[in-house]
């Protein structure tokens, strides 16, 4: 009953806790101090098990959520993938890389499950393409590591690049070649949900109504 008081418990993947969350955790907790965030770091189809067996109250990731049909969910926000190159890399010369210029190329990205990476499957796919994956990984500080070593090209989502202060990687941006994602916030339906999980939601996407989404969860 209390509607300003206990804990969040948040689902999601290794992107979404590291690079989007933070400010909005923070926000969340300015607006509400007594309100503890709980958060369990899991690959998309876990996310969705947590929210079905209510381990957690929202999830946010962009595979599987909107596969399972006990769950609600809701537009959060779009991004694409970058390619991140050291500067030294002789494709980091070229301005608009193309995926025939990529398929030559050692590919450092995530695995399978995570992050977007059905859509690079598919681009390379459709071009006739087959991509050389030299890593996969399911952590974007992973995967910059070892393009930083120089085992290959990286593939990661646009969040992950906005702590690159450094000099030593080049940044370009992949949406042309790999399409857009959208990222998906999520809930189990029926479940009865306090106010401050409606009103972190709405920090994450402004434009999501908190009664609007209440009876969208109810239904």
């Amino acid at each position: 009953s209390q509607q300003d008081s206990g804990t969040l418990s948040i689902a999601t993947t290794h992107t979404q806790a590291r690079y989007v969350l933070p400010e909005f955790v923070a926000g969340l907790r300015q607006q509400f101090p007594k309100v503890n965030v709980s958060l369990h770091q899991a690959a998309p189809a876990q996310v969705a098990r947590m929210l079905i067996d209510e381990i957690a109250e929202i999830g946010i990731a962009t595979e599987s959520l909107s596969d399972y049909p006990e769950l609600i969910t809701l537009p959060c926000y779009e991004w694409q993938h970058v390619l991140v190159l050291p500067k030294d890399h002789p494709l980091a010369k070229i301005e608009q890389l193309e995926l025939a210029d990529l398929a030559n190329e050692p590919i450092i990205t995530y695995h399978p499950s995570f992050t977007g990476r059905t859509r690079i499957d598919k681009a390379f796919a459709a071009a006739h393409l087959t991509p050389r994956i030299a890593l996969e990984a399911i952590d974007s500080d992973v995967i910059k590591t070892y393009v930083r070593l120089g085992l290959g090209v990286g593939i990661v989502a646009e969040m992950a690049v906005r702590d690159i202060t450094d000099t030593d990687l080049v940044v370009r941006p992949a949406g042309r070649l790999f399409g857009h994602n959208l990222a998906r916030i999520a809930f189990k339906r029926h479940a009865y949900l306090r106010q401050f999980v409606y009103e972190f939601a709405q920090l994450l996407n402004p434009e999501l109504n908190a009664q609007d989404m209440a009876a969208t969860v109810a239904r």
